[in-house]
C-alpha cells in the first residue's frame, strides 16, 4: 500500500524561529538548523495557576517549534505546606505556588535542569522567595524531581536567571539580573554558594518565536537548548500529538470454507502512529466483495473496506450531560450521568450500540431511574462480584454529600427503577457513616470502584474540615481509597487513606484550594495503573484531568506508592475545540476496544467520547481527536485474500 503521510494542519503548525540561530554568551551566532530543539515558556492572558507554570516546545530543526502538551504546562509547582512563615491556617490547605522566567541547562551528571523565578498565587513576585530560585531536575523533561528553594547570598528580588555547567572550574555557575545589574556566583550543589562577583550579561538568550492561534499562545518564551536525536524523539513522542501516519499491508490466507466470510470479518487493520505505536482497528468489509469470496474457488482475491469508526458527533456526543459513564452489560450499553438540566434526578440510557447512545440518531431508551428531593450527581455503573451497581452522592435536606450505591436485584432489569434497592449509604467497617451527617463534618462523592490482585477497592473524593482554634479550615478536596468487600460493597473494610495529596497549581480552584474529584481507573495493558482524577475548577476552562499511577500489585493503601503527575493530561482545547474537558470514565465495547467517556463545557455540560489509545511506552492518549485516530486519507483499505484448498 502506498504510504500517505497527512497530519491535520494544526497539529503540526510550523513556528518560525528567528534567522534559525541562537545567540550565545559571547555574542557569536551558531546555525542550529536540522538540529532537535526545546525551547521552554510561560503563558500570560490566562490564570497564573496555568499559565505561570513550565511549558515546553519543540523542533525537529531548530527553526520550526510546536508547543508540546497541546500549549499547556509540563510542570506545575507543588503546594506548599512546610515552609517558615506559614501559618497553621495555611498549611492544612497549602499555599499555591507558580513561576516565572524559567531557565533549561543540562546538568553534569546527566539529564537536564531548570531555574525560575517563584512567583505567588496572582503570578506577581512572591516575598517569601525574594533573593532565591527554584531548581528543578529532570532525568528528561517528561519525569521531574520536586522543585527546591535556593537561596543566594543576596536580599533583594530577582528579575531573572540562568545557569551552565562551567568546566573550568567544575560547578554550576548562576547568574541573575537584579535591577537591570548582571552578578553570578558558582556552586555544586545548590545549597552553598561562592562570593557573588558581577557579570556581564545572562547565559543564553530569551528566544523570538511568533505565536498564532493554536500554538505559543500569549507566550512569554525563555532559553532553548540543543537536543541529541534520541531525547528529542522522546519528547515529542512523550509529550506532542499522537496521529495515524500509515496502514500495514493487509493480507490473510484462508481455506475454501463455509466459514471464509466470518474469518475475514475479523481481520483487523494494524495502524501505525507518529510515536512508533500500533493499534488494531476493526474493519467494515464490502459485502459485495465478501459475496463473491463466499463460493471462490482457490486463488488470490482483492476486498475493500473501510476502518470502523464509531460516530459520535465529534465533539458533542450528548448534551446536558455531565460526569457521564457508560457500561456494557448483558449485550447492551447502559448510559447514566448527572443531569444538569434537573439535578434531583438521574437518568438512565440504554442501547444495542456504543454510538447508538449520542443525541442525534436516537437509537436509544430513556427513563428516570432515581428522583429525589435533594442533589443527586456522579453516578457509576460497576459490576462488583456478580451483581450490578450504581454508585453516586446524595445531597439531602441540609446534610453534605455523602456516598451512596445502589444494587440491582437478581436477574433484574436494569431500564427499571423498581428492580433496584432503595439507596445504601456506604459506611466504615464498624457501620458509621464515612462522616456524620452535616456540611461540617465532611464530604465523601464521586465514588468509583476497580480491582487489583485479587482485592476490591473503592475511591473518592473526599473534604473534611478541621479546626484550628475554633475556626474551621477547609483544605480542599482530596482523593480517599479503602478496601471492600464485593459481597457488601457499601462496608469499607479497611481505614481510609489519602493518595495523591500532593497538589499542584493547575489542579487549584479559584479560591484558590486544590480539587480532586472524579477517580477512576483505566484498564491498562502494562504493569500500571493508570487513575485520572480532574481538578482545576469544575466547569470552564480551568477544569482539568491529571493522573495518578501506581504498579500494579503494590500495597494501593499506601500513599507512597502513587505518584502524581505534575502536568494535566487532558486540558483546555485538548481534545480540540472542547472547554474544560473533565470527569472521566472508561468503557470497553463488545470488541474489547477502550473509550474515553467525558464531559466539557461551562453549564450545562455535555458528555463526549473518544478512543484510548496507548503510546510507545503503554502510557494512555485519552485526547484523541478522530482524524489522529484514523487519517481520513487512509481510511479506505484492501486487502489480498489468499484462498486454498479445502482443508480436511
Amino acid at each position: 500500500m502506498k504510504k500517505l503521510y497527512f497530519i491535520s494542519s494544526f497539529l503540526f503548525l510550523s513556528i518560525a524561529l528567528s534567522e534559525g540561530m541562537v545567540a550565545q554568551e559571547k555574542g557569536e551566532r551558531v546555525n542550529v538548523k536540522e538540529t532537535p530543539r526545546v525551547v521552554c515558556y510561560t503563558r500570560t492572558e490566562i490564570p497564573p495557576k496555568l499559565g505561570n507554570a513550565l511549558h515546553l516546545g519543540y523542533s525537529e530543526d531548530g527553526q520550526h517549534y510546536v508547543a508540546l502538551n497541546n500549549d499547556a504546562c509540563v510542570m506545575a509547582l507543588r503546594k506548599v505546606d512546610n515552609e517558615p512563615g506559614l501559618s497553621e491556617e495555611q498549611k492544612i490547605p497549602g499555599v499555591m505556588k507558580t513561576l516565572k522566567a524559567p531557565y533549561l541547562f543540562r546538568m553534569a551528571e546527566g539529564g537536564f535542569g531548570v531555574l525560575a523565578l517563584r512567583t505567588d498565587k496572582n503570578g506577581m513576585s512572591d516575598p517569601s522567595a525574594t533573593g532565591s530560585f527554584l531548581f528543578i531536575k529532570s532525568r528528561d523533561l517528561v519525569h521531574y524531581e520536586p522543585e527546591q528553594l535556593c537561596h543566594l547570598p543576596v536580599s533583594e528580588a530577582l528579575e531573572a536567571i540562568s545557569c551552565e555547567f562551567d568546566e573550568a572550574v567544575g560547578k554550576y555557575r548562576i547568574r541573575w539580573m537584579i535591577k537591570g545589574k548582571v552578578f553570578q556566583s558558582h556552586t555544586a550543589d545548590f545549597l552553598h554558594f561562592s562570593p557573588v562577583k558581577v557579570a556581564s550579561q545572562l547565559d543564553g538568550v530569551q528566544e523570538k518565536i511568533t505565536g498564532d492561534w493554536y500554538n505559543f499562545r500569549n507566550a512569554c518564551f525563555g532559553n532553548s537548548l540543543v537536543l541529541t536525536a534520541e531525547e528529542g524523539k522522546y519528547l515529542k513522542n512523550k509529550l506532542g500529538r499522537i496521529a495515524n501516519v500509515d496502514v500495514l499491508p493487509l493480507e490473510m490466507s484462508v481455506p475454501a470454507s463455509p466459514s471464509i466470510v466470518s474469518d475475514i470479518r475479523k481481520k483487523r487493520a494494524i495502524l501505525l502512529y507518529n510515536d512508533g505505536s500500533r493499534a488494531e482497528k476493526r474493519v467494515i468489509w464490502n459485502e459485495e466483495d465478501l459475496k463473491c469470496l463466499a463460493s471462490a474457488t482457490p486463488g488470490v482475491y482483492t476486498i475493500r473496506g473501510k476502518i470502523f469508526q464509531y460516530s459520535f458527533n465529534y465533539p458533542i456526543s450528548m448534551s446536558n450531560r455531565a460526569d457521564p459513564n457508560i457500561l456494557y452489560y448483558q449485550g447492551k450499553y447502559y448510559l447514566v450521568s448527572t443531569y444538569d438540566v434537573e439535578w434531583n434526578r438521574i437518568p438512565i440510557r440504554c442501547s444495542d450500540t456504543l454510538d447508538g447512545l449520542t443525541d442525534a440518531n436516537h437509537r436509544w431508551q430513556e427513563t428516570v431511574l432515581i428522583q429525589g428531593e435533594g442533589p443527586h450527581w456522579a453516578p457509576e455503573l460497576h459490576v462488583i462480584g456478580s451483581r450490578l451497581y450504581m454508585l453516586f452522592a446524595i445531597i439531602k435536606g441540609d446534610k453534605g454529600v455523602q456516598a451512596y450505591m445502589m444494587q440491582l436485584k437478581e436477574n433484574g432489569n436494569p431500564m427499571k427503577p423498581e428492580d433496584w434497592s432503595a439507596p445504601i449509604r456506604v459506611v466504615k467497617s464498624d457501620g458509621n457513616p464515612i462522616y456524620n451527617d452535616g456540611n461540617t463534618g465532611g464530604l465523601s462523592l464521586d465514588m468509583t470502584y476497580f480491582e487489583d490482585g485479587g482485592k476490591s477497592y473503592v475511591c473518592w473524593s473526599d473534604r473534611k474540615k478541621f479546626f484550628v482554634k475554633g475556626k474551621d479550615v477547609d483544605p480542599g478536596p482530596v482523593l480517599c481509597i479503602a478496601t471492600v468487600d464485593p459481597k457488601e460493597p457499601w462496608k469499607l473494610t479497611s481505614a481510609p487513606f489519602v493518595i495523591g495529596s500532593e497538589a499542584y497549581s493547575w489542579s487549584f480552584c479559584i479560591r484558590p484550594l486544590q480539587l480532586a474529584e472524579g477517580p477512576f481507573v483505566l484498564e491498562s495493558k502494562d504493569d500500571t495503573i493508570y487513575m485520572v482524577y480532574s481538578g482545576g475548577g469544575v466547569t470552564g476552562g480551568n477544569y482539568e484531568v491529571g493522573m495518578l499511577t501506581a504498579r500494579k500489585g503494590s500495597n494501593l493503601l499506601d500513599p507512597a506508592s502513587w505518584s502524581n503527575s505534575p502536568r494535566s493530561w487532558m486540558n483546555n482545547g485538548s481534545p480540540v475545540s472542547q472547554v474544560g474537558p473533565g470527569h472521566n470514565s472508561f468503557v470497553k465495547d463488545e470488541y474489547g476496544d477502550l473509550y474515553n467517556v467525558y464531559h466539557s463545557g461551562h453549564r450545562p455540560r455535555h458528555t463526549s467520547v473518544c478512543p484510548v489509545h496507548f503510546r510507545f511506552d503503554g502510557s494512555p492518549v485519552i485526547d484523541m481527536a478522530p482524524y489522529e485516530e484514523v487519517n481520513p486519507n487512509l481510511k479506505e483499505v484492501e486487502m489480498h485474500v489468499r484462498v486454498t484448498s479445502s482443508s480436511r
